[in-house]
């Protein structure tokens, strides 16, 4: 019911000529702690969901839903599912929404026995010292690790994200913008009416950009037809790379993967161009994009094998003011692709 409500105020505040919510913007910037009792817990994709019941100040129960980071970004840093009681008395913190009366984007849990857990990637202790979670935490070590010895080899294997300050720089110079300074009037007009919790809870999968270049384990599969299978474990939507490609890409149909053409610059190093893309939004916040994206990716296995760098530079000349360039490391962890059930909170 509140989803309709919510629906029915996006219509109304757009209609007045205000500011529209977008992305978390629907959830206040200050925060909030919350005590109750953990009446459920849904360890799920696209995100886990924790629902407490607090009483209010008329003496009435009211039970919360809370969104909270995905299962592999707080487990590779050691939250576990069996670190939550359901029926336990526990502390939050984390942001109210202004729209949706029973929504929180929950960040820390204090448990019963003073521990603290942060959820999300990224958030500060608040009331311990004995803290578990945040990506700071993670170690380079596979969440699940694959039970054959080796998951490939070369590029075609299972590569999954270092952890934070692990490996020396990638190969590609930093510096460049954020995201947000280069994006034009007619992007943040996009994101103006997004709202990122309906989307998960619809369970739509996201398009390029997004879909492929999550903080998750990817893997390069060689099809043996001048073809190769890329996939995120993420969303785990499976991209088709063609080699020594005939087709002319403006002849292929948009789609919201595009169709991408690679090369192998040399032995080490993989180019793949991607055009036609229809999906309409940059990123998970809503940043609008237009079919005239053009995205770069490279791909550059290091000599010894287990590492990979990589640089996405992402061209649209109508949503953003300059090219915007993504830059990461990865590395072979012997990791296992799980599979992505998404499930729609009730």
């Amino acid at each position: 019911m509140h989803r309709l409500v919510f629906l029915i105020a996006t219509l109304l505040i757009t209609c007045a000529g205000a500011q529209a919510h977008h992305s978390f913007a629907h959830f206040e910037e200050g925060w909030s702690e919350l005590e109750g009792t953990l009446v459920d817990l849904r360890w799920q994709n696209p995100h886990i969901y924790f629902f407490l019941e607090t009483e209010e100040e008329n003496g009435e129960k009211k039970v919360w839903e809370m969104e909270t980071g995905t299962i592999y970004m707080i487990g590779r840093a050691g939250v576990t599912r069996d670190m939550f009681t359901v029926g336990e008395t526990i502390r939050v913190a984390g942001h109210k929404s202004r729209v949706y009366p029973d929504m929180f984007h929950l960040k820390n849990v204090l448990l019963p026995d003073g521990s603290e857990v942060i959820t999300v990637a990224n958030s500060p202790a608040r009331w311990s010292d004995e803290v578990t979670g945040g990506r700071n935490q993670w170690q380079n070590v596979a969440l699940h690790a694959s039970e054959e010895p080796a998951n490939g080899a070369g590029f075609f294997r299972v590569w999954s994200p270092s952890a934070p300050g692990s490996v020396d720089d990638p190969l590609f110079p930093g510096g460049n913008p954020g995201l947000n300074s280069l994006l034009t009037d007619e992007s943040r007009a996009v994101r103006e009416n997004w709202d990122a919790y309906a989307f998960d809870n619809s369970c739509e999968l996201p398009g390029l950009p997004r879909v492929n270049f999550g903080p998750h384990p990817h893997q390069f599969i060689d099809n043996k037809d001048f073809t190769m299978t890329f996939v995120s474990d993420e969303f785990n939507v499976p991209r088709t790379f063609h080699l020594h490609s005939q087709v002319d890409p403006a002849t292929v149909s948009p789609s919201p993967l595009g169709y991408s053409v690679a090369q192998w610059e040399d032995a080490y190093t993989l180019v793949v161009e991607t055009t036609g893309i229809n999906f309409p939004y940059l990123n998970l916040s809503g940043a609008g994009q237009s079919e005239q994206v053009r995205i770069e990716e490279r791909y550059v296995l290091g000599k010894s094998g287990d590492r990979m760098d990589y640089m996405i530079t992402i061209t649209d000349p109508v949503m953003l003011t300059a090219p915007y360039i993504q830059t990461g490391t990865w590395l072979d962890l012997n990791e296992a692709m799980g599979t992505y059930d998404c499930v729609v909170v009730d």
